[in-house]
């Protein structure tokens, strides 16, 4: 792999340039109206510097260490934990976790017997 060569005369300009670029957050093509610049030159220099190792994009204008992506697989959730299921006479099937409220559970109950009705 070659060695990164140092910004000279004109490339050390075109970096400066960049930088700006970088930091201003605008388009190359805004950009370089707004400096009077050609699009195209400042685009080539943009993408010829960091192929030089001498720009890494945003972060390097705003001082920042350049973005590093982490993969990460998500595992399926755990099925809900079921403290135990009531069969009503009706044939309804209520499931209860575990943890419930029993004061609930007996009102959940009284209403599903009467809806039966």
């Amino acid at each position: 792999m070659a060695k990164a060569k140092p910004a000279t005369g004109s490339a050390a300009r075109w970096a400066k340039r960049v930088e700006r670029l970088g930091r201003s957050g605008l388009s190359i093509r805004t950009f370089a109206a707004r400096e009077g610049l050609k699009a195209g030159s400042l685009s080539f220099w943009k993408w010829k510097l960091a192929q030089r190792g001498q720009w890494n994009g945003r972060a390097q204008a705003e001082g920042m260490a350049p973005v590093q992506f982490v993969e990460l697989t998500a595992r399926p959730a755990a099925p809900a934990r079921v403290g135990f299921e009531v069969v009503l006479s009706s044939g309804r099937m209520v499931r209860v976790a575990s943890g419930f409220d029993a004061g609930e559970l007996a009102r959940l109950v009284g209403v599903l017997e009467e809806a039966r009705s």
